[in-house]
């Protein structure tokens, strides 16, 4: 009998199931996991803000912003130069306007006037105005002639008005009137049960 020939083996163990080197088992370690799950989490955080699921609607709430800057700024302009201004809303936007007592007339703020300038509504957002409790049909961008419907009194004083911007489609918005007990502008987010 000759002696037996070499054989390369495949380790066993002591079971008979073949135990694979080690250098062809590869997983991914705990760091790479959680690498990849703070990847998952930012893109995630970025989808839920950009949407608006979290609840407020970017847009909404810059014209909101907005809109309650400039009416401060407009009162507070009329007290000081002791003049009249208005507020114009019309089907996608609304502008400014100022009473000339020496034409008896309202008229336009100058275009180079960028602070007072004309504004449109961001897309997908829509306004509706009550005057004294009673919807009123807004008129279109070009119309002519069209007084304002809310007044700036340089006396501080307001007439009664409720301007309301929804996002279309959805109660996201907010609404801006007078305060019950005093002069002051409230604006108040929509819908309020979900604040």
């Amino acid at each position: 009998m000759g002696s037996p020939v070499a054989k390369a083996s495949t380790p066993t163990s002591a079971t008979g199931t073949l135990i694979a080197d080690r250098q062809d088992q590869r997983g991914f370690t705990l760091v790479e996991i959680l690498v990849v799950m703070l990847i998952i989490g930012i893109v995630a955080a970025g989808a839920l803000l950009s949407l608006g699921v979290l609840g407020q609607d970017r847009q909404v709430e810059t014209e909101r912003q907005r809109l309650e800057t400039l009416l401060q700024l407009v009162r507070d302009r009329a007290g000081i130069h002791s003049e009249q201004y208005g507020l114009r809303v019309f089907a996608g936007g609304y502008e400014f306007m100022r009473y000339d007592s020496r034409a008896a007339q309202w008229q336009n703020i100058p275009e180079d006037d960028r602070v007072l300038r004309r504004r449109t509504l961001p897309a997908g957002l829509q306004a509706s105005l009550l005057i004294d409790g009673r919807p009123v049909v807004l008129p279109k961008p070009d119309a002519k002639s069209v007084a304002p419907q809310v007044l700036l009194y340089s006396s501080g004083e307001l007439n009664a008005f409720e301007l309301t911007v929804l996002r279309e489609g959805s109660a996201e918005g907010f609404r801006a009137a007078p305060a019950a007990q005093d002069d002051s502008l409230v604006f108040t987010a929509l819908p309020e049960a979900a604040r």
